[in-house]
């Protein structure tokens, strides 16, 4: 059930991401716009891919943001939930799977979308011997 997988794959990272953004605003001190830019973002890509709603946007954001606290671009102890910075560049390396296989059958995606059947013709030409 390949629908069933790429669901559970995109719930793991948005909850992932949800939480990050929400324990930036509970824990830290600092509530700035930076802050609270970066919570929107996080919650945001977030609940995309939870719902399946433009997921290869929601996954392009999710895998920025994760690669940004793996590579220390963004303060890792306001905004990360996810301690090291593997478990963050996991998190990023799976947004970019989301990305390349879509939402799946059970999404708002899909739904409104409807789900996609690639044909390939056969071919005119006769093979060469």
């Amino acid at each position: 059930m390949p629908g069933l997988g790429l669901l559970l794959l995109r719930a793991a990272v948005g909850i992932v991401l949800i939480t990050q953004g929400t324990s930036a605003l509970v824990n830290g001190a600092d509530r700035t716009l930076s802050t609270w830019t970066l919570t929107l973002i996080a919650v945001g890509s977030g609940l995309s891919l939870l719902l399946g709603f433009m997921t290869p946007l929601g996954s392009v954001v999710a895998a920025m943001f994760s690669a940004a606290i793996a590579l220390s671009w963004l303060p890792q102890d306001a905004l990360s939930v996810v301690q090291t910075k593997q478990a963050a560049a996991l998190v990023a390396l799976t947004a970019v799977a989301l990305a390349c296989l879509g939402p799946g059958a059970y999404s708002i995606d899909s739904r409104l979308f409807g789900r996609r059947e690639i044909v390939i013709p056969p071919s005119s030409r006769c093979p060469k011997p």
